[in-house]
């Protein structure tokens, strides 16, 4: 090929491998959580009583991948339970009936947001409990929102001081990803994580080793849901938060 036309085409070639590095979006972008979400401990009832948080920190993660289009799964109140029921049931972890509340009992059992505003939406709310094999009580997975569709679904699990039942974490909030947000979280890997338990992990890693009474981390744009998940050492131990919203 004659040198002249050479040279352009190479220059040009280049310029172009530059600009779609530059300009390839990424959508799958872990942040920083600013606001406290919810005040919320969990006791042996279905409905937890308020705590409030203090002192939060972030975990770190980090995104290399470039997101695939994916179709992300819409809420619903039953819909979503039963489907959360089932999956849990096949792992070993029962899920109750939901109890379901709205009007004047949601600011008593539902207060799950410091902001007001927030808080304010909420018209309807229902509240599952979680046991292990042996029937203990683990936690709640509460869902809120409009009295049509949920907003967001709140897993709420408190541990002991040596983290006794992380496994039974691991697998409540892996089901709690694949029937509310996709089953794809080893083909996207959001924040360059390889699993939620590798979610978990981490946060675990990173809350032990930090001086704050909350360590958070949030993924945004997975599946077009905002993903947070929370530790806080309180009395007991540690209560976990995974939240997943619109």
């Amino acid at each position: 090929m004659n040198k002249k036309i050479l040279i352009p085409v190479i220059f040009g070639i280049t310029i172009t491998i530059i600009l779609m590095t530059i300009l390839i979006p990424m959508n799958q972008k872990p942040i920083v959580i600013t606001e406290k979400p919810i005040n919320e401990k969990p006791v042996t009832e279905p409905i937890p009583i308020r705590e409030n948080l203090t002192n939060e920190t972030a975990i770190p993660t980090n995104n290399t991948a470039v997101p695939i289009p994916i179709t992300p799964i819409d809420f619903s109140y039953v819909d979503s339970n039963s489907l959360m029921k089932s999956s849990l049931a096949a792992k070993g972890i029962s899920m109750s009936s939901a109890l379901k509340i709205s009007g004047g009992s949601i600011a008593k059992y539902c207060a799950f947001y410091n902001d007001v505003e927030k808080q304010n939406s909420i018209e309807y709310c229902t509240s599952t409990e979680l046991k292990d094999s042996d029937g203990k009580f683990l936690g709640n997975i509460h869902m809120v929102g409009s009295m049509d569709s949920p907003s967001a679904v709140l897993g709420i699990i408190q541990t002991d001081l040596d983290m006794s039942n992380l496994d039974n974490i691991k697998i409540i909030y892996q089901v709690m990803a694949a029937s509310l947000v996709c089953d794809c979280w080893q083909d996207q890997k959001p924040g360059d994580l390889e699993s939620v338990s590798s979610w978990v992990d981490a946060t675990k890693s990173h809350h032990r080793e930090a001086t704050g009474t909350t360590s958070s981390s949030k993924i945004t744009g997975f599946a077009q849901k905002q993903l947070i998940l929370e530790v806080t050492t309180n009395t007991e131990g540690y209560l976990w938060k995974f939240i997943i919203s619109n």
